[in-house]
């Protein structure tokens, strides 16, 4: 497990630079500077023992953002990457860190990055990196017993890896645990929503971007598992468009 994250963490530090940092960091931070605390993790090549809130502010840019001149595209990109990396290895470290590293947020940018970039290598390490990460999650319980509720997201986020390296068997089995994960969590936490996998969480600005990754996956064998979880998800979207009206 940890050998995948410093991986992906590794790949992630050889393709931003610190001029990427400058165009998208705030240029008012406020009390702390985010080109700072970037910058730092970049030169050092690690992250630090201590979550600092300002992250939150520099996941949000990454994970919500989006370039402003066209020209910056490629730039964003790594931008978006290194923070995926770095809010995975929070993760690791502290997986109950809700509200500053939001877990679906993480899955959903990492993902997005490893599509547009369009490297197998950084595509191979994700699939190795999203189950392993499903499972420390699963097993953390902070003192009061509580479970982070969101770890089916990366179960999700390792079938569309799967698919994209064509690891049929993969996405199958993937497929399995997060209906067996998802029903688990419903169950445990104390989260009311009647959405498949998105009423887990309240942090959902990025739904519609999951709803369609989700409607990319395909099933040309027409495994029972993967076809409950395509149905279920479109029938989240059936059911928001229902409320829209």
């Amino acid at each position: 497990m940890k050998s995948r994250l410093d991986d992906l963490f590794d790949f992630a530090c050889s393709e931003v630079r610190e001029e990427d940092f400058r165009v998208f960091c705030p240029k008012d931070p406020g009390d702390m500077s985010y080109v700072a605390l970037c910058t730092a993790v970049l030169a050092q090549k690690e992250i630090p023992e201590d979550v600092d809130p300002e992250w939150f502010e520099i996941f949000g840019i990454a994970q919500r953002g989006s370039p402003e001149q066209v020209s910056h595209a490629d730039r964003f990109l790594r931008f978006k990457l290194f923070c995926g990396a770095v809010a995975a290895k929070f993760l690791l470290v502290e997986p109950g860190l809700d509200t500053v590293v939001i877990v679906n947020y993480v899955c959903c940018s990492l993902v997005q990055s490893a599509r547009a970039i369009g490297n197998r290598e950084l595509t191979e390490i994700l699939l190795g990196v999203f189950p392993a990460l499903a499972k420390e999650m699963e097993d953390y319980r902070a003192p009061s017993g509580w479970v982070v509720q969101e770890y089916p997201f990366c179960l999700l986020s390792g079938m569309l890896m799967a698919e994209d390296l064509e690891n049929h068997e993969k996405v199958v089995d993937l497929a399995g645990q997060l209906l067996k994960a998802e029903e688990q969590v419903r169950e445990d936490s104390f989260f009311p929503g009647h959405e498949f996998l998105l009423g887990l969480t309240n942090y959902d600005s990025l739904h519609v971007d999951w709803l369609a990754l989700a409607a990319s996956l395909v099933n040309p064998e027409n495994e029972e598992d993967i076809t409950a979880v395509k149905s279920k998800l479109e029938e989240v979207e059936k059911w928001r468009a229902g409320k829209a009206t």
